[in-house]
């Protein structure tokens, strides 16, 4: 069977083939991250007696009631027994006024915590919009630079980093013809084709130095066999354009989508149709759309060999709840 290196992780390349109370877990960066997964940095306060130590430690639910307050500057606060949320850099869990459907949702994210025990998985949300918020702090005006290292927040390197994945963007890899007797490779073109066009010209008309026409390079396992991938650098300098012009907010938005899809892609097109709220008719796509076409090598893999348990089932689920939580925390009125 055909394998093609499509996938990035920290781990480098790998193969398609068959005052208050700190949140309980944080976004994991990208690759230049010392943060814990918890919120807890053991370099600095292991020894400090704090809900967040005694939650990570214990991993049992210890509150009774999940409110929404209002803090500074019209924003919504989300606090349990009336004691706001932090992020793992102290900030309080605190969302603009007009993101009050992500404010019930997180309060109904906590309050649907089991009493047994807390998974880290089981806050996805609060995960995020703490690490939305972290970057923020971090990247602004008055931010410190050893907190934002901490955090792996400096924008230059999220940036190069969230641009390899642009070279082996599983939406830029197409199987060879003969494979699943053609029918998966029908079924990327159709998917995939359009979406490389509409993002091609979104590219060029947006962001690419005197519109000079992007086209994004593919690998065709017909054409190509198996070997890298490789963007060109106007479309690599269109492609920063488009990372700087997204707020710290929006950035980790976009970073979650790229490390659950492994598609550049696929973050362009939920920030356009969530953050922006698009008006261009070739680029609309909804949250099952970008999760489609990020798992359909992985949909014709399980029709054809079956689903290997607790490997596909629950990395199925855990890109669908990424990326409909990026939607969520990407949206605002």
């Amino acid at each position: 069977m055909f394998l093609s290196v499509t996938k990035i992780s920290k781990y480098g390349l790998a193969a398609r083939s068959p005052a208050g109370l700190r949140c309980l877990s944080h976004f994991r960066p990208l690759l230049n991250s010392s943060a814990s997964p918890l919120g807890i940095d053991n370099s600095v306060e292991s020894n400090v007696q704090s809900e967040t130590n005694r939650l990570a430690k214990g991993g049992k639910k210890f509150w009774k009631n999940v409110t929404l307050g209002t803090a500074p500057g019209n924003k919504i606060q989300v606090e349990l027994d009336s004691k706001a949320i932090r992020t793992p850099l102290g900030n309080k869990l605190a969302i603009e006024g007009d993101r009050k459907l992500l404010g019930l949702l997180l309060q109904h994210e906590w309050d649907l915590v089991p009493d047994s025990a807390v998974k880290q998985h089981s806050l996805p949300l609060t995960s995020l919009v703490s690490r939305c918020i972290d970057l923020e702090s971090t990247n602004g005006v008055d931010g410190d630079p050893e907190l934002r290292a901490k955090i792996g927040g400096d924008r230059d390197a999220i940036n190069k980093d969230l641009l390899r994945y642009l070279d082996t963007d599983t939406l830029l890899v197409f199987s060879p013809k003969a494979e699943y007797e053609g029918t998966l490779r029908k079924a990327q073109d159709k998917l995939y084709l359009p979406i490389i066009k509409s993002i091609e010209e979104y590219l060029t008309n947006n962001f690419s130095e005197g519109k000079r026409p992007i086209k994004l390079n593919i690998l065709d396992a017909d054409i190509h066999g198996l070997r890298g991938n490789m963007q060109d650098t106007a479309t690599k300098e269109a492609a920063t354009k488009f990372l700087n012009s997204l707020s710290a907010w929006n950035l980790a938005v976009f970073e979650k989508t790229v490390l659950s899809s492994k598609s550049f892609m696929c973050g362009i097109l939920l920030i356009v149709n969530k953050a922006f709220h698009n008006t261009v008719k070739d680029l609309a796509y909804t949250t099952d759309d970008i999760v489609e076409a990020s798992t359909l090598e992985t949909i014709y893999q399980t029709e054809r060999w079956g689903e290997v348990e607790d490997t596909h089932d629950v990395n199925k689920r855990d890109i669908k709840r990424n990326i409909n939580a990026a939607a969520v925390v990407a949206f605002k009125k």
